[in-house]
């Protein structure tokens, strides 16, 4: 399971399918069970679906836990889906506000039309990102954010105007899937202890029907030349993950840039194919999908002769609110670069002391992954 950041009051992991969110009798495959030898006891402050993976936070402290509980009840804590659904609603941008009965004997949610005892009202936002044609009808990739949270709530909406969500049998659903096809992409609240604002992103795992569609997101970072650290010193830092990958850029139109990455964390392999467009020297527009090892193998076929492709191991870790990542390449002996993940271009950030910075190279196009796969920079640190 991945740890997406951690302090002493939090930890943000990206929940997999078929894990509980909470603790129950005898749950080992829970949430709370596998973070407990690593990280200790932590206290759920809002769930997801057993059959539903994505980005969690859980609080490390009952102060904590009291004050993202408090941001659950003033709707401070927000969350964003993905869904993928049968047909193309109509209209493609809205909201849907329905009365929701839960059935605790079928653990199922119901959409009624007339006030009762246990109905409460159900509210969400969407977008249609993208219709596809496939066999049996089309199927429609959404963004949809929650106002409230209520059981089921997203796949018992949809289902209701005849968009199911795909593999989700229990709501109506023909089409079969490994699990219903909804995925906790985004989660944004104000940090318990500082109240600054986190913000954390996930992409869908490579299954289907996700694979048919891409995810687009703006970048901004600033990056930074550093000498060489102590990777000891890297991999002794709180929370800190490491995996090695593998960049190869591909043949592109102008103006864009597409690579494939093979990425290795803790004995799992993933592939994700990336295309940006440049919007400014922090600022990238991004598209991302993960991979089957098949498709990546394919896509291999298209790399860029004019560039080698690129290896690096990547140090990332939690400070100062933000995400530190540190690249280590096999052909530099004296320097790495680090790079850190901006919510704005203006926003203020703080470095760890005990990385030497040389310089910042955000604009210095030397330093690009994709110029780096050229040419390296003659220059001495």
């Amino acid at each position: 399971m991945k740890i997406l950041y951690q302090d002493a009051a939090i930890v943000v992991v990206e929940k997999p399918v078929g894990v509980l969110s909470e603790q129950g009798e005898g749950a080992g495959d829970s949430v709370p069970a596998l973070l407990a030898p690593t990280v200790g006891e932590v206290l759920p402050v809002h769930r997801l679906d057993r059959v539903v993976g994505g980005v969690m936070v859980y609080a490390r402290t009952k102060q904590a836990a009291a004050a993202l509980s408090r941001a659950v009840t003033e709707r401070r804590l927000r969350k964003e889906y993905l869904a993928v659904v049968e047909g193309a609603p109509v209209p493609a941008e809205g909201e849907l506000r329905d009365l929701l009965f839960k059935d605790a004997r079928q653990n199922k949610s119901f959409v009624v039309t007339t006030p009762r005892k246990g109905a409460r009202e159900a509210v969400l936002s969407y977008r249609v990102e993208e219709t596809l044609p496939a066999e049996g009808g089309a199927l429609s990739l959404l963004r949809v954010w929650l106002d409230t949270g209520r059981s089921h709530q997203i796949r018992v909406q949809f289902a209701s105007r005849t968009h199911p969500l795909v593999g989700d049998g229990k709501y109506g659903s023909r089409r079969k899937a490994a699990a219903p096809a909804l995925f906790a992409a985004g989660l944004s609240f104000p940090h318990p202890e500082t109240g600054r604002e986190m913000t954390f992103t996930a992409t869908p795992p490579a299954v289907y029907p996700f694979t048919l569609f891409a995810h687009t997101a703006l970048e901004i970072e600033r990056k930074f030349l550093i000498r060489m650290p102590d990777v000891a010193a890297l991999q002794a830092q709180p929370g800190c993950r490491v995996r090695r990958m593998v960049q190869t850029y591909l043949l592109a139109l102008p103006g864009e840039t597409r690579r494939v990455r093979r990425v290795e964390e803790e004995g799992r392999v993933a592939y994700i194919e990336t295309r940006k467009r440049r919007v400014s020297a922090l600022t990238a527009e991004e598209t991302e999908r993960e991979l089957t090892a098949e498709a990546y193998a394919a896509l291999l076929e298209e790399a860029d002769p004019t560039r080698r492709a690129i290896e690096k191991t990547r140090y990332a870790f939690p400070f100062a609110g933000h995400t530190v990542e540190v690249d280590v390449y096999p052909f530099w002996q004296d320097r790495a670069v680090l790079e850190v993940e901006l919510q704005g271009e203006d926003e203020a950030l703080e470095l760890p002391d005990f990385l030497p910075i040389i310089k910042e190279v955000t604009s210095d196009k030397r330093y690009k992954n994709v110029n780096l796969a050229r040419e390296l920079p003659a220059e001495e640190v």
